[in-house]
C-alpha cells in the first residue's frame, strides 16, 4: 500500500513538473510560472484572440477589435470604461504576449485602419512570459515589464524606435518609459479616437 502510494505520488509530481515545464517551454529563461488556468502560455490561438478579449474578466470591460493582416495581429481599442486606468490597456498587451500562440510575427497597435506602433512576437512573448496577473507576489515587476515594452516598441511601419534610447539608469529609463507612454503611446493609440464610456 505504501509503495503504491509513493509510486502514485511520484508519478503525480512527475506529471506536474512536466506540465509546468511544457507550459513555459517557449519562454525559455523568461518563464515565470503562473498559478491559474488563464496563465497558461501559448493557450489561445490567434484566431480566437477576439473571443478571449471579449470574455476574459481581466480585460476590465475594455472593448478591442482584433484584425489579422497577413502575419500581423492588429489591436484597436474601440471603447474604454471611464473608471479603468490607462495602464490596463498595457496589461492587455502583456497578456497577449503570454497566452497567444506563436502564430503571428508582430502585434500592431492600431487606430481603426491605421497602424501606429508595433512590437515583434519575439519581444512581446519574452515580456508576456514574465507577466502573471491576479496573484499577489507572482511574476516580474510590472514597472520592469513596462520599461521592456517601451524599449521594444517601434513605430509602424517604419520600425523606428518610439522611446529615446535607454541609458541603463533605472530611474532614467523609468522616466523615459513614463514619458513615452503618457505623451506618445496613449495619445496616439489609446485616446486618439476611442470612445470613453
Amino acid at each position: 500500500m505504501v509503495k503504491v502510494g509513493l509510486l502514485f505520488c511520484g508519478t503525480f509530481l512527475g506529471l506536474s513538473v512536466a506540465a509546468f515545464a511544457a507550459d513555459g517551454e517557449s519562454c525559455g529563461q523568461n518563464y515565470w510560472p503562473g498559478t491559474l488556468p488563464e496563465h497558461a502560455v501559448d493557450s489561445v490561438s490567434a484566431s480566437h484572440l477576439q473571443s478571449f478579449l471579449d470574455t476574459a474578466p481581466i480585460i476590465d470591460g475594455i472593448k478591442f477589435q482584433v484584425t489579422r493582416k497577413g502575419s500581423e495581429l492588429w489591436l484597436d481599442v474601440v471603447s474604454y470604461p471611464g473608471d479603468v486606468t490607462a495602464l490596463a490597456s498595457i496589461r492587455t498587451i502583456f497578456i497577449i504576449g503570454r497566452v497567444v500562440k506563436p502564430e503571428y510575427s508582430k502585434l500592431v497597435l492600431a487606430d481603426k485602419t491605421e497602424g501606429e506602433f508595433q512590437i515583434s512576437y519575439r519581444d512581446l512573448h519574452a515580456i508576456g512570459c514574465q507577466f502573471v496577473w491576479g496573484v499577489q507576489g507572482r511574476g516580474q515587476n510590472p514597472i520592469a515589464l513596462n520599461r521592456d515594452l517601451t524599449d521594444a516598441l517601434r513605430y509602424y511601419p517604419s520600425g523606428q524606435r518610439v522611446a529615446p534610447a535607454f541609458t541603463g539608469s533605472l530611474l532614467g529609463d523609468s522616466s523615459i518609459m513614463l514619458n513615452t507612454l503618457n505623451n506618445v503611446v496613449y495619445p496616439q493609440w489609446l485616446f486618439k479616437t476611442v470612445e470613453i464610456k
